[in-house]
């Protein structure tokens, strides 16, 4: 067999095992600064929103998210992010916050996309956001 025909086939393995290894799974990590907005389907408010992402272990995350209310009210967070366990890009938050109780989310992370769905005693609704 021709060595150079047989280099061709391999190159294009190797090449594609590196495209779908590890290093191009970074993508879908949470990890970074996202920018977008908030929608309550409870009231109808909406607003810009940000948040800033760092990886404390394996499956979890610690978020701080920063928007406004009413155009005008500032308003910053924490969060703790879990890696629902069996899945690679969703995640789940119970946040207890001053006024609003319980505070809970789950959010689907990948494609650059953070799209969540959050709710508390009295308000539901929607946050997403890209990667800055």
């Amino acid at each position: 067999m021709n060595q150079r025909a047989f280099r061709s086939p391999v190159l294009i393995l190797v090449i594609l095992v590196l495209c779908v290894s590890p290093v191009g799974a970074v993508a879908a990590e949470p990890v970074g600064r996202w920018v977008g907005s908030w929608n309550s389907q409870s009231t109808g408010h909406r607003g810009a929103l940000r948040a800033r992402i760092r990886q404390v272990d394996e499956d979890t995350y610690r978020a701080w998210f920063a928007g406004r209310f009413a155009v005008v009210v500032p308003f910053v967070y924490p969060a703790k992010l879990e890696r629902v366990p069996g899945t690679s890009t969703r995640y789940r938050s119970d946040t207890r916050l001053p006024l609003i109780g319980n505070y809970r989310m789950t959010a689907d992370i990948g494609g650059g996309q953070f799209r969540a769905v959050y709710h508390s005693r009295s308000d539901r609704g929607l946050f997403i956001m890209n990667r800055r």
